[in-house]
């Protein structure tokens, strides 16, 4: 193939060294952005719980923004990756390009609605007295969003030609500058929360200088954008939203719905609760790294292998990534409970905060139990959105999701505590895991069927 480089040698070869391969990287990056998330809590949770709180209710907008770049850069990667199977060059620059333009697009249409609506919606978010805290947080993210969309979107370019270690290197140094910048900004610059948000702004502008340097000055890429690609191209733009689209929705109603379940924490816990609760879901998503990252790898591994109708592959690929995923997030978990009490300890170390000690230890718990099963909606989505049914992903998180607010509501209602909340959540996610796991090994079979007894489709040049 014209250009192969090692990240296309990688896709195009052996499934399951080619998901190593591209997790671990994918792994390390995401590690550097979970710690990233750990300290940003740990540095803000010193300055008291109503900063701390301010995070949480904050959060789940700002984890809207990357669920739409992370969801747009899924596409991206699928479509460069599928391009790559078909060996088309033309076509993965033009993918390439036109993720740039549609980032470019939803930036501009988010950014001046976020910032009108910022002070109205934190009342909604249930801010309470703790408007002005929430807005120094928020007005840094939403003024940024461009920065944070094309960080994903520019993620998913690399790793959709194989070029993961790129993609890492990207987001590891992000995650550094974040890091470094965020006791200089909320303390020594007594910047308090606003700090925090400027020191991720500064960090992600980092991850897309650093991606756009190489796209513009690299020789060791596949991918190789022009003027010529950003022409407007409505079919590569279906492409990149049949997967991109549903992904960065399925990514945006799960967080949305966190803004719910946030308000259900404060009227069993209170204010601190809610800081502590999504303190605690960030630890999760550190624990879930290995499913995540073989998630993100097998989306590239498996679109090159539907590209080249390889479906025996896709088959193998799927039972080896659900299998160590499994395996990998069950480890962690045991060690999240046999540690629990300590880590409860870190994130409790403030006067005002030791009373809520029991309450988080009890949380990471139940977070312990349900984690590895939860590791299926990773896995069982990444194989959707590689086979071209990304809509069934998005379909099985509303469901999801939509069960989680049910039970807390209900719970809430009948009993009014923590504990009984996060006893739906784990009932939730558990079933949540075994359905997104479920349908894709369905919808596999189906499509492997189906496009087996098709005849071939002409390469293209």
């Amino acid at each position: 193939m014209d250009g192969e480089t090692e990240g296309t040698r990688t896709l195009l070869g052996d499934q399951r060294k080619g998901i190593v391969a591209l997790a671990i990287p994918i792994g390390i990056a995401l590690f550097f952005q979970q710690l990233n998330n750990i300290v940003d809590s740990l540095w803000v949770s010193a300055l008291g719980g109503t900063a701390l709180a301010a995070l949480g209710v904050v959060y789940p907008v700002y984890t809207i923004l990357i669920g739409i770049g992370n969801g747009l850069g899924i596409g991206v990667s699928a479509a460069i990756a599928r391009s790559i199977g078909r060996g088309s060059r033309e076509d993965a620059n033009a993918s390439a390009a036109q993720g740039v333009t549609i980032a470019a697009i939803v930036s501009i249409i988010l950014t001046p609605f976020l910032m009108v609506t910022a002070e109205s919606s934190m009342g909604i978010m249930g801010a309470g007295s703790m408007v002005q805290e929430c807005l120094d947080y928020a007005y840094p993210i939403y003024i940024s969003c461009f920065f944070i969309i094309l960080s994903g979107v520019m993620s998913g370019m690399l790793r959709g030609e194989g070029a993961a270690r790129k993609s890492m290197a990207i987001q590891v140094a992000g995650a550094v500058v974040n890091i470094i910048l965020d006791p200089i900004f909320i303390y020594t610059l007594d910047m308090g929360v606003a700090g925090a948000a400027w020191a991720t702004v500064i960090a992600f502008i980092v991850s897309c200088a650093m991606a756009s340097y190489w796209y513009l000055r690299s020789r060791d890429l596949f991918v190789h954008i022009t003027r010529r690609d950003y022409r407007p191209d409505r079919r590569t733009c279906k492409e990149i939203m049949s997967v991109g689209g549903p992904e960065a929705l399925e990514l945006s109603i799960m967080y949305l719905f966190n803004i719910t379940l946030n308000y259900v924490v404060i009227g069993c816990g209170g204010t601190d609760a809610v800081g502590l609760y999504s303190t605690g879901w960030r630890i999760a998503n550190f624990i879930l790294i290995i499913a995540q990252a073989m998630g993100g790898a097998l989306v590239a591994v498996c679109s090159a292998e539907y590209g080249m109708r390889r479906f025996d592959m896709i088959r193998d690929a799927f039972r080896f990534t659900v299998v160590s995923s499994i395996a990998w997030t069950l480890l962690f978990s045991v060690l999240l409970a046999l540690g629990s009490g300590l880590v409860a300890g870190v994130f409790t170390s403030s006067d005002d905060l030791q009373y809520m000690h029991g309450a988080m230890q009890e949380m990471l718990l139940y977070f312990a139990i349900f984690l590895p099963i939860m590791s299926m909606v990773y896995t069982g989505s990444a194989l959707l959105q590689a086979i071209k049914h990304a809509g069934g992903a998005m379909m099985n998180s509303l469901t999801r999701n939509i069960l989680l607010n049910i039970g807390f509501f209900s719970m809430a209602a009948v009993f009014g505590t923590l504990t009984s909340l996060w006893w739906a959540m784990t009932v939730a996610e558990i079933v949540g895991g075994l359905m997104m796991g479920i349908h894709a090994w369905i919808m596999l079979r189906r499509v492997s069927a189906r496009e087996e007894s098709a005849p071939p489709a002409s390469p293209q040049s």
